[in-house]
């Protein structure tokens, strides 16, 4: 695809998102996590986040192959964490997955990408599934929450 095309086609897909309440220039971190989080492991996120600890940040920079990424987590092992990034229409998801009989220390991370307006156009279209998802996003809670959970808890 030639960059006249890949343009043109971004055109074609602004115009048609602007239509919904959310388009890839106006959704927060967390409602876009909620929809990568969706199209990475809806089940896992889900029972998280029914349980009220699905939590959402940006990775301050110590790890440099994230540094700037905003996640998803539900704060356990590595696994547990969907670092996401947006440039323009595209989302680049990274995100430690075993294979094979790998240990999670020696996962390593895997690296997709999908775009804003494929996800709006999965799990944003109708009014029904705008309101899930503005749900889940609600019910997401700051990282900087999650050491007063966990004292609360004990």
């Amino acid at each position: 695809m030639t960059a006249q095309q890949s343009s043109s086609s971004n055109n074609t897909q602004k115009q048609s998102s602007s239509t919904s309440t959310a388009s890839e220039s106006n959704l927060s971190p967390q409602q876009l996590g909620t929809l990568v989080a969706l199209y990475q492991d809806p089940d896992w996120f889900k029972e998280y986040l029914k349980d009220g600890i699905m939590y959402y940040g940006t990775e301050d920079g110590s790890g440099k192959e994230i540094a700037g990424y905003n996640y998803v987590t539900a704060n356990g092992d590595p696994t547990s964490y969907i670092y996401f990034k947006q440039n323009g229409d595209d989302v680049t998801i990274k995100q430690v997955i075993p294979e094979g009989d790998e240990s999670v220390a020696e996962a390593s991370l895997h690296t997709k990408h999908i775009t804003v307006s494929r996800l709006l156009s999965d799990y944003y279209v109708n009014q029904s599934q705008k309101d899930e998802v503005n749900g889940y996003a609600d019910q997401l809670k700051p990282e900087s929450q999650y050491q007063s959970d966990m004292e609360n808890k004990n």
